[in-house]
């Protein structure tokens, strides 16, 4: 149990360590915004982000994976401020955004880096340069692809390149898409650990509700080494950044899959 004068002093100090603005933040988002400043502070950042479920730069690649997923621009920028205080590089998040390009779509991800760009940009007092993409022929996207695949499904060795493919293309063109762009491309980067970047997608899928999807990639952070209990972070930051609805829905999904889990584990 804390007292209110105890959650008030640690999202003060915290945001204050990470902002380096002045303790004195609380009191000026009161004055501008009311009972949502006190929230904000008091609920946010002097509860939320207290937790012990994740470590700080995981929470901020959780946020920005969110934020960034519902186009919450301004609040990208906010959070993008304090990440390299929390331990995230400039190109980790740009990475955050191309994930959010595979998994929200190319608009969502584009608005977030114009915004990153636009705030190196100005810092730096020059522009902000991201280097372009490996260049691929289908051939390594596949072989990519399939060593994904591998990893999220938890197993030793890679499948066939054509039989994948085949596999995927049950789903159609998009399924074709899925493997070459989303698994060949965007998941194979090196920029981002695996274990990072399910971190990101399951944060994106919990903000977009999409409890299918999640029925598949929970499983995958937990091969990539995404822990049960930060997984459970993961759904207690999705409630101020998503609205509760979301964050319970995905804290059941959550649930779910790890009952089944380990009901297979019993039964095997």
């Amino acid at each position: 149990m804390t007292t209110h004068a105890e959650r008030r002093q640690a999202g003060s100090e915290l945001l204050a360590e990470m902002t380096g603005q002045p303790v004195g933040f609380a009191a000026a988002a009161e004055q501008r915004t009311g009972a949502f400043g006190s929230y904000v502070v008091d609920y946010i950042f002097g509860q939320v982000w207290q937790g012990d479920e994740l470590s700080r730069r995981d929470r901020n690649i959780v946020a920005l994976a969110m934020l960034g997923a519902l186009e919450r621009l301004q609040a990208v920028r906010f959070h993008a401020s304090f990440g390299p205080a929390n331990g995230l590089s400039r190109e980790e998040m740009t990475e955050i955004a191309l994930q959010i390009a595979g998994y929200s779509g190319f608009p969502a991800g584009n608005e977030m880096i114009n915004v990153l760009v636009g705030m190196w940009s100005e810092a730096d007092g020059q522009p902000y340069v991201i280097p372009p993409a490996e260049y691929k022929d289908d051939d390594q996207r596949h072989r990519d692809a399939v060593d994904v695949m591998r990893t999220l499904n938890g197993r030793d060795e890679a499948q066939d390149p054509a039989e994948a493919l085949a596999g995927m293309e049950r789903i159609g063109t998009v399924g074709k898409l899925a493997f070459e762009f989303a698994f060949g491309d965007l998941w194979s980067r090196s920029q981002l650990s695996r274990r990072d970047r399910s971190l990101v997608v399951v944060s994106i899928l919990v903000a977009l509700s999409k409890p299918d999807e999640l029925q598949f990639h929970i499983p995958g952070a937990l091969n990539h080494g995404v822990t049960e209990r930060e997984l459970e972070g993961v759904m207690a930051t999705a409630a101020p950044y998503c609205g509760f609805p979301r964050a319970v829905e995905g804290y059941r999904t959550l649930r779910r899959i790890l009952r089944e889990r380990e009901e297979a584990n019993d039964g095997g």
